[in-house]
C-alpha cells in the first residue's frame, strides 16, 4: 500500500477532526498514541479500525529504536488489512504531540455502560473506586494506572467530563484505561448499580468520621473520590454511605485525587492480605 504523503489527504483530515473530544466521542472511536498502549488496546479485545505508521527508512529488523510492541501491533493491523505508512509531516499531524512513538490507532470505542460491566469477565467482589466529576484527564488516567497495578475490580466514572479515552488520561494510565474494567454513568445510575449489586460504599470526605484504615476494605466495597476542586461536597451522602477520610498531618487538607485513590487501592490490599 503506497505511503501517505498529503497533509490534505481524506483519512488525514479526519484523524485531525477526530482529535476534537466531541467529535470523537460523536464518531464513536478511540484514538491511541504510541505502540504499548496500542497493543494494550488491541489485547484487551478493541476492535482496529486503522494503524497510522511512519514509513521506516530501513528494514523493520534493522531498526533498533523500534519498540517491540510496535512490531507486534503492526503485525495486528497488517492482518486486519488496516495498516498505513505516512510520512513524517503527515505523522507530526496526525499525533496527539511531538511524539516519537512512531503510530497513531484507531479503535471502535467499546461499550462504557453499566450494565456491561456486570457481565464482564474480571467483574467480581473486589474494590471498586468511583470518580465522580473529576475533571482532569491526567488524573484520570494516574487513577487507572494504580488500579491495575493493586487488582482493583473496576472503575466507575460519575459525572465525569472528562473521559478515560482523553489522550492525557491513555497517556497517564500507560494504556491501563483498557485493561481495567470500567464504566461511566450518572451520579444516581452509578448509586443505583452499586445498591442492586450489594456493594458497600465509603465516600472520601476531608470531614469524615472515620480514618479510612478503620474501615473493612474487604468483600464488595466501593470507594468515591471527588472532584480535585470541590471534593464530594454533599453528593454521596446518606445513611447507605459511610464517610471516611485519610489522616492528614500537615497543613493541607486533601491529597490529588490519583494520590487518594492509590492509598485506597493498596490499603485494601494490605487488608486483603491478611484475611
Amino acid at each position: 500500500m503506497e505511503t501517505i504523503r498529503s497533509l490534505q489527504n481524506a483519512a488525514v483530515r479526519r484523524i485531525v477532526s477526530l482529535r476534537r473530544s466531541r467529535k470523537r466521542r460523536a464518531a464513536g472511536v478511540v484514538l491511541v498514541d504510541g505502540p504499548r498502549e496500542s497493543l494494550r488496546a488491541i489485547e484487551a479485545g478493541l476492535k482496529l479500525a486503522a494503524f497510522y505508521e511512519i514509513e521506516s527508512k530501513a528494514s523493520d529488523s534493522a531498526n533498533q529504536s523500534e519498540m517491540p510492541e510496535q512490531a507486534v501491533a503492526r503485525r495486528h493491523a497488517m492482518d486486519a488489512g488496516v495498516h498505513r505508512w505516512v510520512t513524517a509531516d503527515v505523522f507530526r499531524k496526525i499525533a496527539y504531540t511531538a511524539s516519537t512513538d512512531r503510530c497513531v490507532a484507531e479503535f471502535v470505542a467499546p461499550d462504557d455502560s453499566l450494565e456491561q460491566l456486570a457481565n464482564h469477565s474480571s467483574f467480581n467482589d473486589g474494590l471498586i473506586l468511583v470518580l465522580d466529576r473529576v475533571e482532569k484527564p491526567g488524573n484520570l488516567g494516574a487513577v487507572f494506572r494504580s488500579a491495575d497495578a493493586a487488582g482493583v475490580s473496576a472503575v466507575l466514572l460519575s459525572d465525569c467530563p472528562s473521559d478515560r479515552f482523553n489522550p492525557n488520561a491513555i497517556r497517564g494510565s500507560l494504556g491501563a484505561v483498557f485493561t481495567v474494567p470500567s464504566a461511566s454513568g450518572s451520579g444516581s445510575d452509578v448509586s443505583s448499580f452499586l445498591q442492586t449489586h450489594g456493594y458497600r460504599v465509603a465516600a472520601m470526605r476531608v470531614e469524615g468520621s472515620r480514618p479510612l484504615f478503620e474501615f473493612d476494605l474487604r468483600g464488595k466495597v466501593a470507594v468515591v473520590l471527588g472532584s480535585e476542586a470541590d471534593g464530594l461536597a454533599g453528593r454521596w451522602a446518606g445513611d447507605s454511605v459511610e464517610p471516611v477520610a485519610l489522616p492528614m498531618a500537615g497543613h493541607v487538607d486533601s491529597l490529588n485525587v490519583s494520590v487518594s485513590a492509590a492509598v485506597v487501592a493498596y490499603e485494601t490490599v494490605r487488608q486483603r492480605s491478611i484475611g
